[in-house]
């Protein structure tokens, strides 16, 4: 039995393209998506594709952004600031039925193949779809982490010892921080297979995993595959995407080109922005605090790793 992991898609479909070709010539036997797929420029061209092909999913917190905002569970911010654009441009991309497809997905669940032991599939940590749970035993990929930015988002940190101890099951598979790592810890291994679509490891390929059973246990081998850039940024282009998603759309874009976390350094920059003006609601924030952001973040230097 041989399992494609895969995570943080967001709609690159060029870098899933890649990897399910790769996956294919690897003779994988089934699909596990960890969620964030419904995102970016073919948001609804990626959810067809992975439907089509069975592959067992669950949600993210992208697919929940877009849920509250379809059930009008957001703030009325979410509907007009430029904050928001890249969002609503995703959501008026969707149909009622890639919708229902995407509410109708859990948040976590256990895949129990015959023959197999069991695997638990979180997007964040078992507690949440936004935790982020950390590779607190792996001191590279931790650097990693810090290095990307995630350690100064407001994302709740889940130590990996804590995480372990919600679940039953062997191995746990997770996302959400978009770069790859895998650990042992107490009889139990630990997964992120990375994103396929926008990795922040300084890695621009698109980045899955294998789960082979062998030898009566599961064995991960983590995989980063080259794909067409150019056809991507044609995507973001001719979908209307950069156009219409604003700076974060640009920010997702420099992201997949370079590897690195262009979105989330931005997102932190605008939030002490938004702080120092005295604002708390980091999800309603005035018009005038986004631009100020936008205009005086450092672009080049992020991208090109230097901030």
């Amino acid at each position: 039995m041989r399992l494609a992991i895969l995570a943080d898609t967001h709609g690159n479909l060029p870098a899933l393209e890649a990897v399910l070709a790769d996956a294919e010539e690897q003779g994988v036997d089934g699909i596990v998506v960890a969620g964030d797929f419904c995102d970016g420029p073919h948001p609804l061209e990626t959810i067809h594709l992975l439907r089509d092909l069975g592959s067992w999913m669950i949600r993210g917190n992208r697919e929940d952004y877009i849920l509250a905002y379809d059930a009008g569970d957001v703030p009325d911010a979410w509907r007009v600031s430029d904050q928001w654009a890249s969002l609503r441009h995703v959501y008026h991309r969707l149909d009622r039925e890639a919708l229902d497809l995407v509410a109708s997905l859990p948040d976590q669940g256990v895949i129990a193949a015959e023959g197999t032991a069991p695997v638990r599939v979180v997007h964040g940590s078992p507690g949440g779809v936004s935790e982020l749970l950390l590779p607190d035993g792996d001191p590279v990929a931790l650097e990693l982490y810090g290095k990307a930015g995630l350690l100064d988002l407001t994302y709740k940190r889940v130590e990996l010892g804590a995480a372990l101890a919600e679940v039953d099951e062997a191995v746990l598979l997770c996302g959400h921080s978009h770069i790859a790592w895998h650990q042992e810890r107490d009889g139990h291994l630990v997964l992120n297979p990375g994103s396929v679509g926008f990795a922040l490891n300084g890695d621009s390929r698109a980045q899955y995993a294998l789960l082979t059973w062998q030898g009566g246990r599961w064995r991960p081998e983590c995989r980063a595959i080259p794909y067409d850039l150019a056809s991507l940024r044609a995507a973001f282009r001719e979908s209307g995407l950069l156009a219409k998603g604003g700076a974060m759309a640009r920010a997702f874009l420099l992201c997949a080109e370079t590897g690195r976390n262009v979105p989330g350094k931005l997102v932190t920059h605008f939030r002490r922005l938004a702080s120092q003006a005295g604002f708390d609601d980091f999800y309603a924030i005035p018009d005038a605090v986004w631009e100020q952001a936008v205009t005086s973040f450092a672009w080049e230097a992020v991208a090109e790793g230097r901030s």
